[in-house]
């Protein structure tokens, strides 16, 4: 018998998994695809090309919530230095990124009264209550304080930190609370050295210490008796244990379940769950064609771009250089491959735009559709305080994690927390202010 079965190899299953190993728990993961990573997958061709599905990021670098967990097993993640040069586009053209509030009210961007507004705006972020805006929009924050037409265009910047760039879409209290850490943290971005697969292999190396991937192996069945989880069942086996952590995409779970056992309230939430989708483009030419090491980002266009052979060389055999280009698709994409066409051409314009010379120096390209980016998207239904816990209430031993439950951040972050908390859980751990953990009750 294992201590805990966990469905999903992407983020949120290996991290919880590994913590979980590390502690002397064995543990098994169940993943259907052929290789472990989720919608983190990365891999390396036969000539040598590591490609990744999408380019992962994360924020706030060795201060942020992926750093905390790997510290939680005795590491840190290696990040590339940290390089002072990204880049955002807005009216069409590429500006410095600032960086903090000195950097905003200097920037060439706005107006010097747009900038004294976006200062003041920062400072009412700041200081505000998280917790009393989760339920309004970004838009209605600002619109309590100001009014500025050039401040406004500016808004979906915000947003796109939490990768929702529709000001009257996004909730503003998740976008104060990740803004609040930001500014204490005073660092911006951490890119992995080696991208995703480092942070998987060293995942799975703990994990393999007290535990087994299975990979090409689906749940078929969470089995339960008395209101409690007894294991899980696959195509090619039966596995038991006291607690089964759910680690794939929230709507799956009631596939495997008796839609009875689980509360109406998370049934409704994962039916009516809202996911962004994206266009993502890797374009190799033969030369580099900027000298950014750093990202870029829109602000009045939701996209972004990483130059990752400028800064990191293992991405590349000799003499070839990636770069990852990536577009939100509308809301609500529902496959329709004309919106990928009408995406990919305003996302090549923009291109030629602003490096004339990339697109004439590709070699070679890979493009991918990418259904689900972001499993939950931030809104104010959506944000932390209406998102199903991890612990679920109905079914004892069975949690849920990933980027559509009650974890911290957004994005992979979500993922990351929700593994630490469940993990605290089984091992029956809490934690203090200062993230250590200590035996609960005590």
């Amino acid at each position: 018998m294992a201590d805990a079965i966990i469905i999903g190899a992407g983020y949120a299953g290996m991290s919880a998994a590994a913590l979980l190993a590390h502690a002397g728990r064995k543990v098994i993961v169940l993943e259907a695809a052929d290789a472990i990573g989720g919608r983190a997958l990365s891999c390396r061709d036969e000539a040598g090309y590591l490609w990744e599905y999408g380019a992962h990021s994360h924020r706030l670098s060795y201060k942020g919530i992926a750093n905390d967990l790997f510290r939680r097993l005795g590491e840190n993640i290696d990040f590339l230095p940290e390089d002072h040069d990204a880049k955002l586009i807005f009216k069409g053209r590429l500006w410095e990124r600032p960086e903090g509030p000195a950097g905003f009210l200097k920037t060439p961007m706005l107006s010097l009264g747009a900038r004294l507004l976006l200062i003041a705006l920062l400072i009412r972020i700041k200081k505000a209550d998280p917790g009393q805006w989760y339920d309004q929009t970004l838009h209605d924050f600002y619109k309590t304080s100001f009014q500025n037409r050039e401040v406004e265009a500016f808004l979906p910047f915000l947003g796109m930190t939490v990768m929702c760039p529709s000001p009257d879409k996004v909730s503003a209290g998740e976008v104060i609370e990740f803004l609040q850490r930001a500014l204490k943290a005073g660092v911006s971005v951490g890119e992995p050295r080696g991208g995703s697969a480092q942070i998987f292999s060293r995942l799975a190396k703990h994990i393999g210490q007290n535990g087994e991937i299975h990979l090409h192996e689906k749940a078929e069945r969470i089995m339960t008796e008395e209101a409690g989880v007894t294991g899980v069942q696959t195509g090619e086996a039966t596995y038991t244990a006291k607690n089964v952590i759910f680690a794939a995409r929230l709507p799956l779970l009631p596939d495997l379940m008796v839609d009875r056992q689980l509360p109406k309230t998370l049934l409704d939430y994962a039916k009516n769950l809202e996911h962004s989708s994206a266009l993502t483009i890797d374009f190799i030419t033969d030369r580099p064609v900027t000298d950014i090491r750093s990202g870029i980002l829109g602000v009045d266009i939701p996209l972004w771009a990483r130059f990752q052979s400028n800064a990191d060389d293992s991405f590349t055999p000799h003499g070839k250089y990636l770069s990852t280009w990536g577009i939100m698709l509308p809301w609500h994409f529902d496959g329709d491959l004309k919106i990928v066409e009408e995406a990919e051409k305003r996302l090549i314009s923009t291109i030629s735009t602003l490096f004339p010379e990339l697109i004439s120096r590709v070699v070679r390209k890979r493009k991918v559709v990418v259904p689900v980016m972001n499993g939950n998207v931030l809104t104010p239904v959506q944000s932390k305080p209406h998102r199903p816990d991890i612990e679920c209430t109905t079914v004892k031993g069975l949690y849920l994690i990933g980027d559509t439950v009650r974890g911290d951040g957004c994005s992979g972050d979500i993922s990351f927390s929700s593994a630490m908390k469940a993990a605290d859980k089984i091992l029956g751990l809490s934690r203090d202010g200062a993230g250590k953990g200590k035996a609960a009750g005590l």
